[in-house]
């Protein structure tokens, strides 16, 4: 039976073979020209399944490599940078009914506009400006962490039973995978959010996952405090709180400090490290803002939660508490400490050999370099201020990410000691507006995106599938 190739998607059809075979005929460096041009993972996915030609063309590394140019040993990781300066979900009950209700179809793009998370995307980066996905509840939401290309945020409730629950939503801007969790309801009066963890398969090593569950979100680890519980000396009010995506439920929470004796430092993101999740905390009476230089007396702990069994453990480290201490692993794959102060950094690295059993306190080495770059001069604010409005994150591989005074985004290798800047188009003049006004607006928040995109394809291509591509 004749087929009849004149329908619109006969058409198509021949219309797409033809371009792909254009395509085909090109030489490679305007191939890459053309694909660079994409700004959309999903779309280069779906075309290198079209033939067994560009499935090996989009699994050869060196050619990847070429699409996705590295501008450095860490930035290559770094696709960009989302900035928020309204989030919607903050504790102001007034605002909560124009949370809940949606708005007319003619303010909804201005809102969105206003208050969703903006997208600033790194040289060579495969994403172009963009949303975090395609799914309004996500506009709607606050920046919290990410991790292996998955972002974790908080929506704001979207009835009034949950005002108050905690509402979580992941999802990944690289493939448009999203979900949202069911409601973390616990107190009546309400609980404090303080800390949390982005779990992937490839975290849980002991399980053998397959490679490609490298990028698949498997758990969500929360840490709350509970309101009513915090002027009770000597109560646990501060709990673990453990989701799986495989059961699409939490599990009973497990009590693991005490507020008015410990205090998480830092942003609350956890290092995953070895099957467990890290925050470090100080027994500074639960004063978690006053100033360092006030906290030297108190001592440094790490605070650790199986990922597997939710088991917690709490171990003291021998740590100076000062600056602006942050957990990350280290080049050997060992736990370690940065506390960064104005023009140096100090890191704490377990010696080779050390730590014992029973109550033998591991053998720890102090390290103090200088910070390899000349501040930039930053009008109308003084030195200590700048050192304070600056934004230092873990960024592995043995390194962190500054959101560095007035010159954008730099990584700090640790290993090394070598900085590297990042040029982000237009995240210079943000950025100084950002810190000029930190002090007025404590709302705005930024939040790195890094994930290896050459790791990526190769994972997921190597066995010719795309079923996570895209997936809901």
């Amino acid at each position: 039976m004749a087929v009849d190739d004149s329908t619109p998607a006969a058409k198509s059809r021949r219309l797409e073979r033809s371009v792909v075979s254009s395509i085909s005929n090109l030489p490679e460096h305007l191939q890459q020209e053309i694909f660079s041009r994409v700004g959309d993972v999903k779309s280069l996915f779906m075309f290198a399944v079209t033939s067994r030609g560009w499935l090996r063309r989009f699994t050869d590394r060196a050619f990847l490599r070429e699409l996705f140019p590295s501008h450095g040993r860490h930035g290559a990781r770094l696709l960009g940078v989302f900035l928020q300066d309204a989030p919607f979900n903050r504790p102001d009950t007034s605002l909560m009914p124009a949370q809940m209700a949606p708005p007319p179809p003619a303010q909804q793009q201005q809102r969105a506009s206003s208050c969703a998370p903006t997208f600033l995307p790194a040289p060579g980066s495969p994403l172009g400006a963009r949303r975090l996905v395609d799914d309004a509840a996500f506009d709607n939401a606050d920046l919290l962490a990410a991790h292996r290309g998955i972002v974790l945020v908080r929506l704001a409730p979207r009835t009034p039973d949950e005002e108050a629950c905690h509402l979580f939503g992941v999802c990944n801007p690289v493939t448009g995978y999203r979900h949202v969790l069911p409601p973390l309801e616990w107190s009546l009066a309400g609980s404090r959010l303080n800390g949390y963890a982005i779990v992937t398969a490839a975290d849980m090593p002991q399980h053998h996952p397959p490679a490609t569950a490298r990028f698949k979100f498997s758990q969500l680890l929360v840490i709350t405090q509970q309101i009513d519980l915090h002027y009770l000396v000597g109560v646990v009010d501060v709990y673990v709180h453990s989701y799986s995506a495989a059961t699409g439920s939490w599990s009973e929470p497990t009590g693991c400090l005490d507020s008015n004796a410990f205090s998480l430092m830092g942003d609350g993101s956890a290092v995953i490290h070895r099957g467990a999740a890290h925050w470090l905390c100080v027994d500074d009476g639960g004063l978690r803002y006053r100033p360092s230089v006030y906290r030297r007396g108190y001592h440094t702990y790490t605070l650790s939660v199986d990922v597997a069994t939710a088991r917690v453990s709490l171990t003291r480290i021998p740590v100076r508490v000062g600056g602006k201490q942050l957990l990350y692993v280290t080049g050997d794959g060992e736990l370690a400490v940065a506390s960064v102060y104005f023009i140096y950094v100090i890191l704490w690295t377990q010696a080779a050999g050390g730590g014992g059993g029973g109550d033998t306190t591991p053998a720890w080495t102090r390290t103090l370099f200088t910070i390899p770059v000349a501040p930039v001069p930053f009008p109308h604010v003084d030195g200590y201020l700048k050192h304070r409005l600056e934004r230092w994150c873990n960024f592995s591989h043995g390194s962190l990410l500054a959101l560095f005074r007035a010159r954008g985004v730099l990584i700090l290798d640790l290993n090394t000691k070598a900085m590297e800047e990042v040029s982000i188009p237009d995240l210079h003049n943000k950025a100084t507006i950002f810190m000029a006004e930190y002090g007025a607006n404590r709302n705005q928040t930024w939040l790195p995106y890094e994930m290896d995109v050459v790791e990526f394809f190769m994972l997921h291509l190597g066995g010719g599938t795309v079923s996570e591509i895209g997936s809901p």
